[in-house]
């Protein structure tokens, strides 16, 4: 998930939030260790990040310079599932909001 905010403008307080759609669960990284993902070289540190069964939050500041933010999902169903786009909104000034990045993934059973 890519973050930065317009112009120079830094928004304080964003909240940002991947719903998954049925059939995936997010891999916890205080549960689980995580592997390691060399190709991962940018990746930005929220200020708190929470994980639950079917989404992921993570609260930061949105600057001008992107932040790269990742964390890991498993299939656990096959089939054809609709995404939600994912959502940042500044938590105490809603004129900073996005929506961007609804589709459809499909898994299937090997």
């Amino acid at each position: 998930i890519a973050l930065a905010s317009t112009g120079a403008k830094t928004v304080e307080n964003v909240v940002v939030t991947d719903i998954l759609p049925a059939g995936f669960e997010i891999e916890n990284p205080r549960l689980n260790a995580m592997p390691n993902m060399a190709w991962i070289k940018d990746a930005a540190t929220a200020d708190h990040q929470d994980f639950r069964d079917d989404r992921v939050n993570f609260f930061v500041t949105a600057t001008a310079k992107p932040k790269h933010f990742y964390y890991m999902v498993r299939a656990v169903s096959p089939g054809e599932f609709v995404m939600g786009p994912v959502s940042a909104d500044a938590m105490y000034d809603g004129e900073y909001h996005s929506y961007h990045g609804s589709g459809v993934v499909i898994v299937e059973k090997r």
